[in-house]
């Protein structure tokens, strides 16, 4: 991601869409999205165990959780963070992110999803040859009329060239807030989904590609997201999300929101509902009330008229540095984005306003 508060961020989401093919060539065809998968992992036969002994002493348990919110471990999305960071990075032609891809669609799978992927071609501005990428989808309560869309990148950068050291700007990032934190809260938020079925619609995505781009060329970033707004009527027909919410760096051990400036410009309601949450749940990375203008994957789906914002904490010294590694993070920040959401968005009903938002 970039950050763009000066330009003029409405024109340039509808232009990145439109740059992301080749210049001067026709569109290149996407492929047709994966079959759907619909087979959920077998039930595991529940395990007999012995009788307890007389003498042994109570055992206290803590209280089952009564919201969805409550349901989110830290300690689980944390484990999906290391995960990631144990297949080395997930980069562009690397092979961590061929099994962080098997990964994402097997953990939708067992949690009962609907799964598919988007395939997808693109060829960067100093590439020979154009290149495959997939986005990974997985959906809950997919019968539902009324559904959110959750997204983040789940692709690590291939360079670290905002590094002081010149010597590592030649190698891959480990990601583990830049592409892992956000991949951790949405397979921890699938968990608890199928733990506690949604009674809305929720569409997790994880978006390839919007880490591919070298520094200022900008229509090499953010692909995923703009393939997903061009095949949009072919995903979804004409069904359209209530809301559209993008995580992107959420792992900062001292983590920090600030409000998307244009998602205040456009869907103002939107981040008022996102904050409005962490106030009630005295969060500190939603404590303060700035505003900050970001491009990210956010902007193809504002630049096609989907209500959409962006949590990110861009306040981090180490982005697109070989230092963006776990000892940075902390499973307390993946908690509060995730407590977030699923309070804000998925325990209670939202009021979406009738007028459409702005392009």
């Amino acid at each position: 991601m970039r950050s763009l508060a000066t330009v003029g961020l409405g024109a340039l989401a509808l232009a990145a869409i439109a740059c992301a093919r080749e210049p001067g060539a026709a569109p290149a065809p996407a492929s047709a999205p994966a079959a759907t998968t619909t087979t959920a992992a077998p039930a595991t036969p529940a395990a007999t165990t012995a009788p307890a002994a007389t003498t042994a002493p109570a055992v206290t348990t803590a209280p089952a959780a009564t919201t969805r919110s409550e349901a989110f471990s830290s300690e689980r999305a944390w484990g999906h963070l290391e995960a990631q960071l144990a297949m080395g990075p997930r980069a562009q032609g690397l092979p961590g992110k061929d099994k962080l891809r098997v990964y994402l669609r097997d953990h939708l799978i067992a949690g009962g999803a609907t799964t598919r992927e988007l395939r997808f071609t693109h060829r960067g501005r100093d590439d020979a040859a154009p290149s495959e990428f997939v986005n990974v989808m997985g959906r809950f309560n997919p019968q539902a009329t009324r559904w959110i869309l959750l997204g983040t990148h789940y692709d690590t950068r291939l360079w670290a060239d905002e590094d002081p050291d010149p010597a590592r700007r030649a190698f891959p990032i480990e990601g583990a807030n830049d592409g892992a934190s956000g991949t951790a809260v949405l397979l921890e938020i699938a968990t608890v989904l199928a733990e506690h079925p949604p009674d809305i619609g929720i569409e997790i995505v994880f978006f390839d590609g919007e880490d591919y781009g070298r520094a200022d060329v900008l229509e090499d970033y953010f692909l995923g997201s703009q393939a997903h707004a061009i095949k949009w009527t072919e995903l979804y027909g004409a069904s359209r999300p209530d809301v559209a919410v993008v995580l992107d760096m959420v792992g900062d051990a001292e983590l920090m929101f600030r409000r998307e400036a244009k998602a205040d410009e456009r869907v103002p309601w939107l981040n008022d509902i996102l904050w409005q949450a962490g106030r009630e749940l005295k969060l500190p990375a939603f404590a303060g009330t700035e505003s900050q203008g970001i491009t990210d994957d956010h902007d193809a789906l504002l630049a096609i008229g989907i209500p959409a914002t962006l949590l990110i904490d861009f306040d981090y010294p180490w982005w697109h540095r070989a230092g963006d590694t776990a000892d940075k993070c902390s499973p307390a920040s993946l908690a509060q984005t995730g407590h977030v959401l699923l309070t804000a968005l998925v325990d209670r009903p939202f009021a979406v306003p009738r007028t459409k938002p702005k392009r």
